[in-house]
């Protein structure tokens, strides 16, 4: 029996998209290019897929929909996308609107110089052959290969074309090698014309750069939303959506794939580059998601023991992955994984920053919905995963955002106004360093008790200014604080709070616990790197504000860019730090959290704001290291 099929249209976009009846609403609007905030892994919780049915025939309020809306919202045909099945044809509007492919995330910027030698495992060479004779009869093949002087792999795929193209050349030709293996070979000289792309796999975005691999800069860059998000902001999510069907597997790869193959387009459309001269891919990315890429069930890695099914270095060609939009002699790289939440990434974080060979004692943490945490010491390379969850990117918090314009990405009380917010437009949220700085300034200025709990009028100091008095506001569903009151009110509300208390307070632990294992202490650290595009954007004041750290001075706190992105282009450019990322990821010593009698403890000391005082003090009263 065939299934209906009814049209969903989506307004004010115009969008429309046929899907069968029993379809959510939020699968139409993945399948019409909408971007729709599914934190919660479309369990209804989040209530960010907020939406109107303007006519037309859906399913019934759910237990969800019942608590987050009121009786009149429900009747004025108020929505969550994730909770509503299309039982015929329909128009829906959404709040906001935006395609997958245009999000405006914080760019992921990396800091990299190129290399004053490249040894990419990418590599081209020209070669001008004499023409077989009656005298020397070689194979065409052997002809080729004989110059390089050693034995080399061949891509079977390549042999067909091989007489054509030495004949049309004549015999001058390039050939293109991935390693130890002929992948390629073109016509007359082309080895200035050798391109390849980095990619950081994160949860909530992908990065890209198109790098030149005989000059080794990085020509262009560019980020998108990770379209596996529409299953959750957080990887525990996509595991479970992953595995309640073995299609859902292929799935998550589809997703990831199509997100990348956008990126692809964007970065040689920009820069007018031939997408026959992209030869090879290097990725990076978390357990997870290397696991996702590579069509491979993650499965184990969600209960104990945490088993990955991989964590070595992988390599082949770009078909594999799914993506089409490349050249068959494509060929792609995955670095190697550390444990199963402890990344490539991770490695990618290591090799950009050298903090394996740094003197003294180094902290390197990417701040995202995973917090991993590096701590180079005393010789050893210790690594941990944090539950930090989607809260830092927006995700879980009330009124929570990307970075794109209308998002509050700066608060500073003793600014007017308080809220800065990006590009021309009206404020309709807040992102994740908006966030931290608002409750950074909530403790600075005691409207926050150190438990977390907003005070109450009575409690408030004598000192506090009337302007932010009026910004507190006491509400049915609990206090708030208004940072933002015009056309739309933003504010961050207690269970936001909450939510802030959790992540940090896991980064925090996370950070003492490695400090215990390398029978260290704050004070004898002699710099902290913040990795990824969120942490680079945060003020250290900030995150010192509200705890996240130890008590260390904010002048030794860096920010070092997507140093994961950085360590894929490293990869991509040096034979050498592709071979050192496998050693750095054996190096490395992974402390399970679960397993630490401590981690608890701490955790429950980490989440009190209290924690956070005293960092300014220290930064006048701590001498300088050598």
């Amino acid at each position: 029996m065939v299934d209906s099929l009814f049209k969903v249209k989506f307004m004010p976009s115009g969008r429309a998209v046929t899907v069968a009846a029993g379809a959510s609403l939020s699968l139409a609007a993945h399948e019409a290019g909408l971007e729709v905030d599914s934190s919660c892994g479309s369990r209804g919780k989040c209530g960010k897929c907020c939406a109107r049915v303007i006519e037309g025939n859906v399913s019934e309020p759910t237990a969800a929909e019942k608590t987050l809306f009121s009786d009149e919202e429900l009747r004025l045909g108020r929505v969550l996308l994730c909770q509503r099945t299309v039982l015929g044809n329909c128009t829906v509007e959404i709040d906001q609107v935006r395609s997958a492919e245009d999000a405006c995330l914080f760019h992921k910027e990396i800091f990299l110089k190129p290399p004053e030698k490249i040894d990419s495992p990418f590599s081209k060479i020209h070669l001008e052959l004499s023409p077989p004779t009656v005298e020397d009869p070689k194979a065409d093949l052997e002809r080729a290969l004989e110059p390089l002087r050693r034995d080399v792999k061949v891509d079977l795929d390549l042999t067909p074309s091989i007489p054509r193209i030495l004949r049309k050349s004549g015999f001058k030709t390039t050939l293109v090698l991935f390693q130890e293996e002929l992948i390629g070979i073109e016509p007359g000289d082309t080895t200035t014309e050798a391109y390849g792309i980095a990619f950081d796999i994160g949860t909530t975005t992908v990065a890209g750069y198109l790098v030149d691999l005989v000059t080794g800069r990085v020509l262009s860059s560019a980020s998108a939303a990770n379209r596996q998000a529409r299953h959750g902001a957080d990887v525990v999510s996509r595991i479970t959506y992953a595995g309640q069907k073995p299609e859902h597997v292929h799935e998550m790869q589809v997703l990831v794939a199509d997100t990348v193959a956008s990126l692809i387009d964007r970065l040689l459309t920009e820069c007018h580059t031939h997408i026959e001269h992209i030869y090879g891919m290097v990725f990076t990315g978390n357990t997870v998601m290397m696991h996702f890429l590579l069509a491979t069930s993650p499965g184990n890695i969600a209960t104990a023991p945490f088993a990955p099914v991989f964590t070595r270095s992988l390599s082949g060609k770009a078909t594999h992955l799914g993506l089409r939009n490349l050249p068959p002699h494509t060929r792609f790289i995955t670095l190697p994984n550390i444990a199963g939440y402890v990344g490539a990434d991770t490695v990618s974080v290591m090799l950009a920053t050298r903090i394996y060979e740094r003197p003294g004692n180094w902290l390197a943490i990417d701040i995202g919905t995973n917090g991993e945490v590096v701590l180079s010491a005393n010789g050893r390379l210790l690594t941990c995963s944090t539950a930090a969850g989607p809260a830092f990117e927006g995700g879980c918090i009330s009124q929570g955002m990307r970075a794109v314009p209308g998002a509050v990405y700066k608060v500073d009380f003793k600014e007017n106004p308080i809220c800065s917010v990006i590009g021309d437009a009206e404020a309709s949220g807040l992102c994740g360093s908006g966030l931290l700085d608002a409750v950074s300034e909530m403790v600075k200025f005691d409207i926050l008790h150190r438990s977390g709990r907003i005070q109450n009028p009575d409690q408030w100091p004598a000192s506090l200014d009337g302007s932010l008095r009026e910004r507190i506001e006491i509400t049915e569903t609990g206090s708030r604080f208004v940072l933002v009151n015009g056309k739309k009110k933003v504010a961050v509300t207690q269970k936001d709070i909450r939510e802030v208390q959790l992540a940090k307070g896991a980064i925090r632990a996370g950070i003492e616990i490695l400090l215990k294992e390398a029978g260290i202490t704050a004070s004898d650290l002699d710099g902290v790197m913040l990795a990824g595009a969120f942490g680079s954007n945060l003020r250290p004041e900030s995150i010192q504000g509200i705890g996240m750290l130890p008590d260390v001075p904010t002048k030794i706190i860096t920010p070092v860019g997507n140093a994961a992105g950085a360590g894929a282009v490293m990869a991509l450019l040096s034979k050498g730090d592709l071979d050192l990322a496998s050693s750095l990821a054996s190096r490395a010593e992974h402390i399970e959290l679960s397993l630490s009698k401590d981690f608890q403890r701490t955790f429950l000391t980490a989440i009190d704001f209290g924690k956070g005082a005293g960092s300014w003090e220290l930064e006048h009263s701590r001498e300088d290291k050598p």
